[in-house]
């Protein structure tokens, strides 16, 4: 069935007439000749004639055709392909899912692909009669919770579409195709379809979803109707896409070092382009990138703070989409940690010493810069030492201890210190288990030694790894760092009883799945076990990278320290986790727009933490920590736009129309000539681009033919 979006400009083809017209009013007689021979003239005339009354006629049809053509592509015509049988006159079931991400953000001449995609979605509500149902969605993260019911008030769901705002998060068309379908599933209207507005950038589409979803759309939805917002325009775009701080910002002249990552998603090279660095906000350096198209550069930048807390962002100059034209981040200082070392194996060769390796893990560049201060002493040392002057002791290959001494650890602890015990020869099981049997995360059971360099599995080394759900003292570790752990070789280990005790927690295992670092928590404070020496007398640990890190988080993590977990950048929509000390009761956020929330604390995997969800807007957010000696402590943490959203590359309508498989599926764009080809989910296939084509070609017939 042919239909027309202009059917008035079919009197256009009135316009046939006038070459009919100019035939009749211009229509011309042979000329008679006479002399001697007429037979041969008469003849030659009549021949002459036939072929100019030939030409006449094939002129009147070519002009009659090129107005004819002419108008009916001025009419825009098309073929309505109704997906399930619709004929105008069934009610159909509607859901409009709407792009909310942040790439619809994009302005050109001020006016961004959101507002398009409005009044995209309010046509498309225009369109339906009284019997028709639709219910219109988002398909940010925010909305993923969202599921409405099919509805009849088209004023109600104009008010939703007014309503909605474009957020900073990532496009999720498939996960916004899932709750269409399951609104559409409970549905009875015969006539089931999807509208997507969107701007059609890649990152949107899962192109996993479609392996089992290319079934679920084709058993439950009529027709998929894609309205493209950025009318197949390429679009460039940049943007700052990273920020990567040294492990330790602050030295000792309080210098900070960080990269920046540019990217230039467009086919022009970008000459020049300003970068300025703001802290606490004031402009404290800039720098200049050269980006080749579709490349990216690394800048690093320095600054000098304070020590304290602080925030910031990296800024270029606005362009069309100006979400990501800044990145933040925050400068939180590490809480100072005391640190006892008790040598249970000192050596003259101080290389040998039991706490040599541990010591420059605990501060590797000396002179006191590490956040974590270790002060070294012998077992004779010992009994002048108040352990209340440290937030953590290191018990290290430590024979036996005095008894007062033993006292003072368990009340240490109990008030909110912490104990890592670390293994070696001189440690005898059974009396760890009788005087330390208040503080052991897990009772020692034997020694065990690995001699073998042959491929006999109860001869080899073992090794590290992660064993079930990675405990929060590890997240410091990469998927390389990950992979690290099996290169460290354990030649002689304790190994503990099987039944745990109550409360304790694997941090590492062995290889062999037995508990390489074993913690608990006591009282108000924590314990870990280490089983094997804290030297290279049982294993090559301290001189492997992972040892640094290793150290330094566990002992982060026993002691309750708040630093570490502000580092992490945060992107929009994710989830914030910060680790609830064991004495503050709740903790107070504040958002970029200045909106406070107040946490409690919550049980996740028996460790407490406070989770912050509302994490919508980017910035930074700053929060509050009470403690028990009723100070504030103010710390800082980025919420940054995910960089895929800033590659405006599209997906093309071929890719879309192979991901949909068998389920009727239309690709338009949604320019104001064309508001009224989707009128209740009608399907089309334009012609008037054929008639152009054809009026064009007939243009070129008749100036050939009028020419002979």
């Amino acid at each position: 069935m042919i239909s027309f979006l202009n059917p008035l400009l079919l009197f256009g083809v009135l316009g046939a007439c006038i070459p009919v017209i100019i035939h009749l009013f211009n229509k011309k007689k042979a000329i008679s000749h006479r002399f001697a021979a007429i037979d041969f003239l008469l003849q030659s005339n009549k021949r002459i004639y036939v072929k100019f009354k030939l030409r006449q006629l094939i002129l009147l049809i070519l002009r009659a055709c090129l107005f004819a053509f002419l108008a009916m592509a001025l009419a825009r015509p098309f073929v309505k392909n109704i997906g399930g049988g619709n004929d105008g006159k069934n009610p159909t079931s509607n859901v409009i899912i709407v792009d909310d991400s942040c790439s619809m953000q994009y302005a050109e001449k001020g006016k961004p692909l959101f507002h398009a995609a409005k009044n995209t979605a309010r046509n498309i509500i225009g369109q339906l009669t009284k019997d028709d149902k639709a219910a219109v969605i988002g398909c940010s993260l925010a909305n993923s919770m969202i599921v409405p019911e099919l509805e009849y008030d088209k004023e109600n769901l104009l008010t939703v579409i007014e309503n909605l705002r474009p957020g900073y998060s990532t496009t999720h068309i498939t996960s916004a195709l899932d709750r269409a379908i399951e609104i559409l599933m409970s549905d009875e209207t015969p006539i089931k379809q999807i509208f997507i507005i969107t701007d059609l950038t890649r990152n949107g589409w899962d192109l996993k979803w479609f392996h089992d979803g290319q079934q679920k759309l084709q058993n439950n939805i009529t027709g998929v109707h894609i309205i493209n917002v950025s009318e197949g325009k390429d679009y460039g775009n940049i943007a700052v896409t990273g920020l990567e701080f040294q492990n330790n910002v602050f030295n000792k002249s309080g210098d900070v070092y960080f990269k920046a990552t540019v990217s230039n998603y467009s086919p022009v090279k970008i000459k020049n382009l300003l970068a300025q660095v703001y802290v606490d906000q004031k402009k404290v350096v800039q720098g200049f990138f050269n980006i080749e198209a579709y490349s990216q550069e690394v800048k690093e930048f320095s600054f000098k703070v304070e020590k304290g807390n602080h925030f910031g962002w990296i800024e270029i100059p606005e362009d069309n989409l100006i979400a990501d034209n800044k990145r933040y981040f925050a400068i939180n200082e590490e809480q100072k940690l005391d640190v006892l070392l008790i040598d249970g194996d000192p050596k003259t060769n101080i290389y040998e010493s039991e706490t040599f390796y541990l010591e420059k893990a605990l501060n590797p560049a000396r002179g006191h810069v590490s956040s974590l201060k270790p002060v070294i002493c012998s077992i004779h040392e010992v009994e002048g030492m108040v352990f209340e002057d440290f937030d953590i002791v290191f018990l290290c290959n430590v024979e036996m201890l005095p008894y007062e001494k033993i006292e003072e650890l368990e009340r240490f602890v109990k008030d909110g210190g912490a104990v890592v015990f670390s293994l070696g020869d001189k440690v005898e099981g059974s009396y760890y288990n009788n005087s330390f049997e208040a503080l052991l995360p897990h009772r020692l059971y034997t020694k065990k030694i690995f001699t073998g360099n042959v491929l006999i599995t109860e001869e080899q080394p073992l090794s590290l790894k992660i064993s079930g759900v990675m405990h929060p003292a590890m997240r410091f570790l990469s998927e390389t760092n990950i992979n690290m752990l099996t290169s460290v070789s354990f030649h002689q280990v304790f190994y503990v009883e099987p039944a745990p005790l109550e409360g304790a927690k694997t941090v590492l295992s062995f290889s062999d799945n037995t508990p390489a670092i074993v913690e608990r928590q006591v009282g108000k404070g924590r314990v870990a076990l280490i089983a094997s020496s804290i030297d290279r007398d049982w294993t090559d640990l301290p001189v492997k990278p992972l040892f640094v890190p290793l150290i330094q988080q566990l002992c982060r993590y026993i002691s309750g320290s708040t630093t570490g977990e502000t580092k992490q950048e945060i992107l929009v929509e994710q989830n914030w986790q910060f680790p609830a000390p064991y004495d503050v009761g709740n903790l107070e956020i504040t958002n970029p727009g200045g909106v406070k929330t107040l946490l409690p604390p919550q049980v996740i995997n028996n460790e407490k933490y406070f989770v912050y969800h509302e994490t919508h807007l980017p910035g930074v957010y700053s929060f509050l920590i009470n403690d028990t000696s009723q100070q504030q402590n103010l710390f800082y943490f980025p919420v940054n736009v995910d960089a895929s959203e800033s590659n405006l590359e599209k997906i093309s309508e071929k890719e879309i129309t192979a991901l949909m498989g068998e389920t009727n599926v239309m690709v338009r764009s949604s320019s104001s000539g064309e508001r009224r080809e989707v009128v209740r989910g009608e399907a089309k296939t334009t012609l008037w681009g054929v008639l152009l084509l054809l009026a064009l070609g007939i243009l070129v017939a008749e100036s050939f033919v009028s020419r002979k």
